[in-house]
């Protein structure tokens, strides 16, 4: 059977990580992966999940984005799917899915699926807000099927009627948890990649750098933990070249003088080998629809930190998962990261984050059997 998949942009995480973690875990003699970006080339951003698609034998087709010319995504889009033949559309464009399902149903795309990855996304602009109202009503006449990656995401994408309905389900963001058991040669390792001594107290932040991660009270955070902890590094681990306000992160850390205590690695394939070199994970997103990070991060076995009512009550899954709120101030963030943080004996918990039902191995075969009887089904 034949699923096009389409997304926004596929390589570091989010959505891209996803993806790739469901669809490696599946059986590719039954089901095959086309996907479409809708995203330009772009060598700064790497195409480390790209490679690895192609590797399994999918098809990657980069589209113009819908942001720069709509008509011209429209057509290139309409020619994809007219001639994929596809039994399948898995759509993970928000509100965009709608128009992406509409062309589904014209091509002939039986089963189409609108797939919700945010619980909440800013639009400061009363005609955005008012664009997105109408794509939403388009999602529910359109699409076929209902995903969310938490009841949250699929509350704000498609509205409470649609979580009742038969055809809405939440697909957990799974992980290979064994990948992330904790190991000390790991750690050491790594550690020593980035110059950091072993009794150097880690925080890692793991995102693309851009306004939903919320990268500039990382920094202030990290700021306070450096007075209560001199002897304290933090390692940003995603995109950042492509961040438009990376200069002003930059300047910060110099006129607060921890510049040398921050390491920016940029895109990594080793994310579960870089978690062990951390002591601490904190992510003070403005939003977010799951987070399958902070999941990552407690499989690593590290104190996790995230911002309360605003990451989803089903990442706490262990006790390493702390939620602070986003009202509290920047020293009261770093005075709770170290207590909780300084003295903890690391342990692994990939058992515990198996039981929370976060096992990629499982939810595939669940995904892929999904897909099977919908095929049937048509």
């Amino acid at each position: 059977m034949k699923v096009l998949q389409i997304a926004v942009g596929i390589n570091g995480g989010g959505v891209g990580a996803v993806l790739l973690n469901f669809y490696t875990h599946m059986n590719h003699n039954d089901v095959k992966f086309d996907i479409i970006i809708d995203d330009l080339p772009s060598v700064k951003n790497g195409s480390l999940n790209e490679d690895a698609f192609k590797k399994m034998g999918c098809n990657i087709f980069r589209v113009t984005p819908k942001s720069q010319n709509l008509s011209e995504n429209i057509r290139q889009v309409s020619e994809i799917m007219k001639n994929g033949n596809y039994d399948i559309l898995h759509s993970n464009m928000e509100e965009w899915s709608a128009l992406y399902c509409k062309l589904g149903k014209k091509y002939g795309i039986k089963t189409r699926i609108a797939h919700a990855h945010l619980a909440y996304v800013n639009n400061p602009s009363f005609v955005k807000r008012m664009y997105n109202s109408v794509l939403k009503v388009g999602l529910r006449r359109y699409a076929t099927d209902f995903f969310a990656c938490s009841k949250d995401a699929g509350r704000y994408l498609f509205g409470d009627k649609i979580l009742k309905k038969n055809n809405f389900r939440v697909l957990p963001n799974a992980i290979d948890t064994k990948s992330y058991s904790y190991n000390p040669s790991t750690r050491k390792r790594i550690r020593n990649e980035f110059g950091i001594a072993d009794t150097t107290f880690a925080v890692g932040f793991v995102g693309r750098l851009y306004y939903q991660k919320n990268p500039e009270r990382m920094l202030s955070i990290f700021n306070e933990i450096c007075k209560l902890h001199p002897d304290s590094h933090l390692v940003i681990v995603g995109d950042y070249k492509s961040y438009a306000k990376f200069d002003g992160l930059k300047k910060y850390a110099e006129e607060n003088g921890f510049s040398d205590k921050i390491t920016y690695t940029g895109l990594r394939k080793d994310v579960p080998d870089v978690m062990q070199a951390f002591d601490a994970f904190v992510l003070p997103s403005r939003y977010e629809g799951f987070g399958i990070v902070y999941i990552e991060a407690q499989a690593a076995g590290l104190m996790t930190f995230g911002t309360a009512k605003v990451v989803p009550e089903e990442v706490d899954c262990t006790p390493l998962m702390h939620f602070i709120d986003s009202q509290s101030e920047d020293k009261l963030w770093a005075k709770q990261i170290l207590e909780n943080s300084l003295d903890y004996e690391r342990k692994d918990t990939a058992k515990e984050i198996e039981n929370c039902g976060f096992e990629i191995s499982v939810e595939a075969k669940k995904l892929q059997q999904f897909y099977e009887d919908k095929t049937k089904g048509n």
